[in-house]
């Protein structure tokens, strides 16, 4: 049985966060890591998903396999142009966009600053990490 909600805490709706049912939902990075599971999980659910990935991802692969309430979007979301063709096929696949949720991002495995070498670590992977996450 469900848990009691607290007056201060009413229960779910059908289409909120926590009820994903209804939802057009569209998740960035969905095709692998968090994203891949929150894509499942979505879809899993009910919601409707735009899995966002590079065009070399297994996304369109994972989109077939969750079948018609999934939609896969091949965009770089650093590439202004490629997100707003995602969000066109957001409304033009399911309608409309309720939520965005952000899984895409990098990492770097380097120190701000290397002592032993002196050395600060390159701008330019520092913007690449701030500009995907």
């Amino acid at each position: 049985p469900p848990a009691p909600s607290s007056p201060l805490t009413p229960p779910p709706t059908p289409g909120s966060p926590s009820h994903p049912q209804g939802l057009v939902t569209l998740v960035t990075g969905g095709a692998s890591g968090l994203g891949r599971a929150t894509t499942e999980r979505l879809v899993e659910r009910g919601a409707r998903v735009v899995l966002l990935d590079l065009p070399t991802s297994p996304g369109a692969q994972l989109a077939e396999e969750l079948g018609e309430r999934c939609a896969f979007a091949p965009a770089d979301v650093t590439s202004a142009e490629e997100v707003t063709a995602a969000l066109a096929l957001a409304q033009k696949e399911f309608g409309r966009l309720d939520v965005a949720v952000n899984c895409a991002g990098v990492g770097i495995a380097v120190k701000t600053y290397n002592g032993k070498k002196d050395k600060v670590h390159e701008l330019e992977d520092f913007q690449r990490v701030v500009n995907v996450s």
